[in-house]
C-alpha cells in the first residue's frame, strides 16, 4: 500500500490554493522542481491522476479534489499540533480560527469573547464570517477549530463528520424599514411586486418564498434578490423598499429595532437553530476548550428568545 508523506499533501494544498506550482513553491519557500517532484511521485504512488496542467496553472482532477479535503485536514491539524507544542516549549498559546454565519455574532458571542479575553489575552483569535455552506466545507477540511451556525434546515448528512450541540432557537420574520410604505401590510398580496432581499446562496430560501406564495395561490415575486457583501446588503436595507428576514434577536437588537419593523403577516420564515459545531473526533487545543467553556457559560446568563 502506497504511503502518503506529509510534503506531498502540503504541496497539493499550495497547489490548489494558488493555482500554480511557482506561486506554491513560493508559499512554502521551496524550489519549483521540489513541488514537481513531490506532486510527480504523489500520483505515481496513489496511480491516479491528481491534477490537470495547462498553460494558465493547474486545476485538480476529481480524485485530486477528493484528496485535496483530506489533505487540508491532515496538514490542518498538524499545524495545530506543532502549535500546542510550541505553546508547551514557550507558554505562548495557539491562534484560534472561529467560523460563524451572520446571525451567530448576535448572540452569546460577544459575552463569550470578552470573558474569554480577561483569561486568555495573549491568543490570537480569527473570527470568519462565511456563510453556511462555506462554513460547513471549512470545518470538513479542518480549517476551522469550531464554529458557530444558524441554521434553518434540521440537522442532516451534511453534519455527519460534527459533534452539533444545539444553544438555542430562534423565532424569525419578515422585516421592512421602519420608514418603508410597507411596514402596514398584512398580506402576501400586498407583497408581489416589492424586492425580497436576502444572502442564502444555497437557494433554499428563494424556494421558501415562492412556495409561500404558491400556497397562498398567488405568482410568486419576480424580485428575489440574493446580496452576500454585507456592506451592500446594509446599504439596500437603507436606501430601498425591501423585504428581508430577519430574527427576532436581530429585531431586538438596539440599532435594528430603531431601523426596521417586523411585519405582521400569518406566514414567517421558519425557525433559526443556534449550533456549536465541532469536528469529530477533532483534539481541542487548551484555547479552544476556554473559548466553548465560555460560550457555554454566556448561554447560561443570556435571556432566552421570545
Amino acid at each position: 500500500m502506497s504511503s502518503l508523506k506529509q510534503h506531498q499533501l502540503r504541496a497539493l494544498v499550495a497547489v490548489a490554493d494558488h493555482g500554480s506550482v511557482n506561486a506554491a513553491a513560493r508559499a512554502l519557500c521551496v524550489t519549483q522542481p521540489a513541488i514537481t517532484k513531490a506532486l510527480r511521485e504523489l500520483e505515481v504512488e496513489q496511480g491516479v491522476p491528481l491534477l490537470l496542467r495547462s498553460s494558465w496553472g493547474v486545476t485538480l482532477t476529481d480524485a485530486g479534489q477528493t484528496l485535496l479535503g483530506h489533505a487540508r485536514l491532515v496538514t490542518r491539524e498538524l499545524e495545530r499540533a506543532q502549535g500546542e507544542m510550541e505553546r508547551l516549549r514557550t507558554g505562548r498559546e495557539c491562534r484560534l480560527r472561529i467560523g460563524l454565519t451572520p446571525l451567530a455574532g448576535l448572540e452569546v458571542l460577544p459575552q463569550a469573547f470578552t470573558a474569554f479575553r480577561l483569561a486568555m489575552p495573549q491568543v490570537q483569535v480569527d473570527f470568519l464570517e462565511l456563510s453556511s455552506l462555506q462554513l460547513l466545507d471549512s470545518m470538513r477540511c479542518g480549517q476551522l477549530d469550531f464554529a458557530l451556525g444558524a441554521f434553518a434546515t434540521p440537522v442532516d448528512d451534511s453534519f455527519s463528520y460534527m459533534c452539533v450541540e444545539s444553544l438555542c432557537e430562534l423565532k424569525s420574520g419578515f422585516a421592512v424599514r421602519a420608514d418603508s410604505t410597507l411596514r402596514y401590510a398584512k398580506s402576501l398580496h400586498e407583497l408581489q411586486q416589492v424586492e425580497w432581499l436576502h444572502a442564502d446562496v444555497s437557494g433554499q430560501y428563494e424556494s421558501f418564498v415562492c412556495d409561500l406564495f404558491i400556497r397562498q395561490s398567488l405568482v410568486p415575486p419576480e424580485r428575489i434578490t440574493c446580496c452576500t457583501s454585507n456592506v451592500l446588503f446594509c446599504s439596500l436595507l437603507m436606501t430601498m423598499d425591501a423585504v428581508v428576514p430577519m430574527s427576532n434577536l436581530a429585531l431586538r437588537a438596539t440599532l435594528t429595532a430603531q431601523r426596521f419593523i417586523e411585519l405582521e403577516l400569518e406566514l414567517n420564515p421558519p425557525d433559526l437553530s443556534l449550533l456549536l459545531l465541532i469536528r469529530e473526533g477533532a483534539i481541542l487545543s487548551r484555547a479552544a476548550e476556554r473559548f466553548i467553556a465560555c460560550i457555554h457559560e454566556a448561554q447560561v446568563k443570556q435571556p432566552q428568545p421570545f
